[in-house]
């Protein structure tokens, strides 16, 4: 991986620290992820998003973290990091976080683009009102990013020279087709743009933070 924030190295290396069968993020695959969030037509908040990076979300599933400190650094690094992609959306200057394969140089994009269609999956129906009512740009863009993800399932129907040509482009697409996106929903008066949020301490009778829907103390915190 190129070299990226600071912020963004520690939260790697503590996704990685949990446990194994849990199945984390990569970090290249949670900036699809929060770009995808956040450029979505529909608000979608923390409390919903949040678990899926850390594979959370299973009330029957075993406490996902050592102690209260590890799931507030951890969700307090990923929270810093989407309040930075929608400062550098709005500022014109995102740049997506990409793998890069050191033997060719050759960019991983489609870890990212897995992030971007998992947040997709979230609210599948409002994602069809930009293929049903927006402009041609817009809708070229989704098309665009929805094809390079059946690319990287291998469940494209595109010709092996299309392919290509699409993977070999795909990086610069990436960040032209997010920024069409983000363009678009901010000319769309009745949906509420993403806020930049904090993720504060967890009192012990608190939901925890991992998303089993238990309490603090009866989950996380019984460690």
């Amino acid at each position: 991986m190129p070299s990226i924030p600071r912020r963004l190295k520690q939260l790697d290396k503590m996704l990685a620290g949990l446990p194994d069968d849990i199945d984390p993020m990569l970090v290249s695959e949670l900036d699809g992820y929060l770009a995808g969030i956040i450029v979505c037509p529909d608000l979608i908040m923390p409390g919903e998003w949040l678990p899926l990076v850390w594979g959370g979300g299973d009330e029957d599933s075993a406490p996902v973290f050592e102690d209260l400190a590890q799931a507030e650094k951890i969700a307090g690094l990923i929270m810093e990091h989407y309040n930075a992609t929608i400062g550098d959306l709005t500022e014109g200057r995102y740049a997506p976080v990409f793998d890069v394969d050191p033997r060719h140089d050759e960019v991983l994009w489609e870890f990212w683009i897995d992030g971007f269609a998992t947040a997709m999956a979230l609210r599948p129906d409002s994602w069809m009102t930009i293929a049903a009512s927006s402009d041609d740009d817009t809708r070229a863009a989704l098309s665009g990013l929805i094809t390079l993800g059946a690319i990287g399932r291998r469940e494209s129907d595109l010709s092996e020279t299309e392919i290509d040509e699409l993977t070999d482009l795909a990086p610069d697409l990436i960040v032209h087709w997010v920024d069409t996106l983000n363009a678009w929903r901010l000319r769309q008066s009745t949906t509420p743009p993403p806020q930049r949020g904090n993720f504060g301490r967890v009192g012990r009778n608190d939901p925890c933070p991992c998303g089993s829907g238990k309490k603090y103390k009866k989950c996380c915190g019984l460690n």
